[in-house]
């Protein structure tokens, strides 16, 4: 190699080492530049309440994106005020649509023997689902739920099938609603034991729920029981009163906290005093029956009241008849 081309050599290899060197200071003293002018411009930014716009910078020049020309203009002002800044470009971009999720709902009431649903949910597979159980547990049904894909989820949507489907539907005003989460179950059992079977049915589905389930008046339940009538001068029920008994149990059956005072009447034949005998016989006969039939005795008391309190005039055979009876009165308190 000639003295010329190793004196070329040498001097290519100086200039690029005296570039590297060069670059290796240059580059970060560029980001450290870049990065102080672009927290000075965020903090004028966000004291000047325009920290939604986004500031970056190539050297010492700026890009501003905003989300209106509005802001743009204002923005690039608090920029190019920043010592340091060399220049300032901006951009406006529409901000992204938010898109809200809400979470679903779900009502049923029952109305004319139609369940009608109401409400929102996520999917149509869950409106179906939802529409079918409340066919098989109602029958007829008025399908209003709409489907949004906006909506959530929700652990309820999941039980509701299956609490739908083991309703009684002898609940009279019945209405369940899904709303925040929370399932609201209302109207009026026939009996406590159907009014306990709706409240396992809804505790079971795992999420929380709102009872607002009431139990029907037992007393015109009661009162509608044929009347325990007997023969005359004697405290054995008639056959068909026989038949009766079992329609008190069952109703004190399916009311565990009823407790019911029996009342004995008869009619005006024989003395006062005698009658009073008969009457309370004639009470704790059905105390006892009911007692056989599994009815608890300390749920029962039982009273006479002789011929004082007739139910129609003592004129014939039919009305003593009458008379001679037990009627049940549920005590409360």
């Amino acid at each position: 190699m000639t003295t010329d081309r190793r004196s070329g050599l040498a001097l290519l290899l100086t200039v690029l080492g005296l570039a590297g060197i060069l670059t290796a200071q240059l580059v970060p003293n560029r980001h450290r530049i870049e990065n102080d002018l672009a927290d000075r411009s965020a903090q004028a930014l966000t004291v000047a309440g325009q920290d939604h716009a986004r500031v970056t910078f190539t050297g010492r020049d700026a890009l501003v994106v905003t989300d209106s020309d509005a802001a743009a203009d204002r923005a690039r002002t608090i920029v190019a005020g920043i010592a340091g800044v060399r220049t300032v470009r901006t951009t406006v971009e529409a901000p992204a649509a938010v898109e809200v999720h809400t979470p679903p709902t779900f009502g049923l009431t029952v109305n004319d023997g139609t369940a009608v649903l109401t409400g929102t949910v996520p999917t149509a597979a869950v409106k179906g689902t939802l529409h079918d159980a409340a066919a098989a547990a109602f029958g007829a049904v008025d399908d209003r739920v709409t489907v949004a894909t906006t909506v959530t989820t929700d652990p309820a949507l999941t039980a509701l099938p299956t609490l739908l489907r083991s309703l009684p539907v002898t609940v009279r005003d019945f209405a369940v609603r899904l709303d925040g989460g929370t399932l609201t179950i209302g109207g009026t059992a026939p009996s406590e034991v159907d009014r306990i079977a709706l409240h396992d049915a809804a505790r079971r589905a795992g999420v929380p729920v709102d009872h607002r389930v009431t139990v029907a008046d037992l007393q015109p339940r009661l009162s509608a029981v044929p009347p325990l009538e007997f023969r005359t001068g004697s405290a054995e029920l008639t056959a068909a009163s026989r038949k009766s008994l079992p329609q008190v149990a069952a109703l004190l059956e399916a009311n565990p906290s009823a407790r019911v005072r029996i009342e004995g009447h008869t009619d005006a034949s024989g003395s006062e005093a005698t009658n009073l005998w008969m009457s309370r016989a004639r009470a704790d006969a059905v105390r006892s029956g009911l007692a056989e039939l599994g009815v608890s005795a300390a749920r029962l008391t039982a009273a006479g009241y002789g011929e004082s309190r007739p139910k129609v005039a003592n004129d014939t055979a039919e009305h003593r008849a009458e008379n001679r009876r037990v009627e049940m009165t549920v005590i409360t308190g």
